[in-house]
């Protein structure tokens, strides 16, 4: 079972849209994904695996400005490479993440 918890909301940052690198990474079970919005918007974050498939949506919402953390468990996914991907407005990128058990 994939459990993500619902995003942190740290402060009202306008220093424009960032997504970070996952920390830790690897990771064994759990990684923390941080990333800034610099106004509202419709977020959608979603973690796929290295043939392109959706195997978590995380959170598609909109979301105030500011900056945000969510914890990713990966429970019952196999070991391997994935990527997360957040879209925001215009924003679009992604990140690679290693997942070691």
């Amino acid at each position: 079972m994939i459990i993500a918890a619902a995003p942190i909301r740290k402060n009202n940052s306008s220093t424009g849209f960032y997504l970070e690198q996952n920390n830790p990474n690897p990771f064994n079970s759990s990684t923390l994904i941080k990333y800034n919005l610099p106004y509202k918007s419709k977020v959608t974050i979603v973690i796929t695996n290295t043939y392109g498939k959706v195997v978590d949506k995380i959170i598609s919402n909109t979301q105030e400005a500011g900056s945000y953390e969510i914890q990713f468990s990966a429970d019952g996914l196999p070991n391997g490479t994935y990527f997360y991907h957040v879209v925001a407005d215009r924003f679009c990128y992604s990140r690679e993440m290693e997942l070691t058990k």
